[in-house]
Order: C-alpha cells, then sequence, then structure tokens
C-alpha cells in the first residue's frame, strides 16, 4: 500500500497540535506502514503491532521533522529503522 503524502497545511497542523489533522496524517500513512510491515515481518499480528508502535514514534516525533525530505520519505525511514 501507499502512504500519501499530507498536505503542507495538514502538516503544519499536526505539528501544531491539531488533533483533526493528526488523524488525517495518520489516516494517509497507516496502510503504507502496514504494508511494509506485514512484508518485513510475515506475521499479521506482528505487523499490527509493529504499525502501532511506529505510528506512535511518528507521533511523538514529528516535531524533529524539518522538511528536507518528503513527509513520506522521513516516515519510511522511521517505520524501517523501527522494524
Amino acid at each position: 500500500m501507499r502512504m500519501i503524502e499530507p498536505s503542507p497545511d495538514t502538516l503544519a497542523a499536526a505539528t501544531a497540535g491539531d488533533l483533526h489533522a493528526l488523524d488525517a496524517l495518520l489516516a494517509g500513512i497507516q496502510p503504507g506502514v502496514h504494508g511494509l510491515a506485514l512484508r518485513m515481518l510475515g506475521g499479521r499480528e506482528d505487523a499490527a503491532d509493529a504499525t502501532q508502535e511506529i505510528l506512535l514514534k511518528v507521533v511523538t516525533h514529528l516535531g524533529t521533522f524539518r522538511g528536507g525530505s518528503a513527509f513520506t520519505t522521513w516516515v519510511w525511514s522511521v517505520a524501517r529503522n523501527h522494524l
């Protein structure tokens, strides 16, 4: 599954603490993160657990995203390093 690149406005609002924007951001990246976890881990339960852990990392470290690359590229890096 592919990740959906959030709009700059959505990303800025999510970073500022807007829960609706954060929900939209997570909804756009969750399928891609889950697909990667499933391919790398093989089991559905392990992939689901890893997906939740990765999404939590994305939320807690959102302020460290500096915009030097696409947001989804940063998410892929977070997910890959976690897995």
